[in-house]
């Protein structure tokens, strides 16, 4: 019985090690569940999903400035809590705006959808959207470690006629395939694998 112990707990010993030896390579498998980039071409508009407004508005007026696309869809209905304190009542597809306008960005290349609660419901509203334009192709932007998702959201909704080319914005506040060493990016990256479960179950 003893030995049986012995040899279970040089197992469990071996294994420990051997997960904090390669947990680096292991932690960062899990980015690749999440991520999914395409190459840049030139498109009718890009896409800027709501949240994260300064990452993503960056990373889309880096893109609009060198000539991927003519315009900036900017789709979100929540409330934009920052500005709460300032008595200042916006939604976060206004907020981008504001960051897009900042960046320079002309107002007249800026479209503000007020609809969408999440990102099933954005795809939604920018389903019926493109439905009305005679789009070929456009740039679905987000953070990088929501693009995975965002694509297999976004392909249920969006007429097959018109391509879907995705692009990730990094983070700011940490490195996406170095995730699990900031506070910022546990948060970040543990929250976006249990919607992508809940998006599974849901059968969204």
């Amino acid at each position: 019985m003893m030995k049986k112990w012995g040899i279970a707990f040089c197992v469990l010993l071996f294994l420990s090690f051997t997960l904090f030896v390669f947990r680096a390579p292991i932690l960062r498998s899990f980015t690749c569940l999440l991520i999914t980039q395409d190459t840049l071409e030139k498109a009718d508009a890009i896409i800027v999903l709501s949240g994260g407004s300064y990452d993503r508005g960056n990373k889309a007026a880096e893109i609009f400035k060198q000539g991927f696309a003519p315009l900036i869809i900017c789709p979100g209905s929540n409330p934009a809590y920052e500005f709460k304190i300032l008595n200042i009542n916006i939604t976060e597809s206004e907020q981008a705006k504001m960051n897009l306008l900042r960046l320079g960005i002309p107002d007249s290349a800026i479209v503000v959808i007020n609809k969408g609660t999440s990102t099933y419901e954005e795809a939604q509203a920018i389903g019926e959207y493109l439905k009305t334009k005679p789009y070929k192709k456009i740039i679905l932007l987000t953070s990088l470690y929501h693009t995975k998702r965002a694509k297999q959201v976004f392909e249920k909704f969006i007429p097959h006629n018109i391509k879907l080319i995705v692009c990730g914005a990094k983070s700011s506040r940490f490195d996406e395939y170095n995730w699990w060493r900031s506070e910022d990016g546990l948060i970040s990256m543990n929250n976006e694998l249990i919607k992508k479960v809940y998006y599974i179950l849901k059968g969204k």
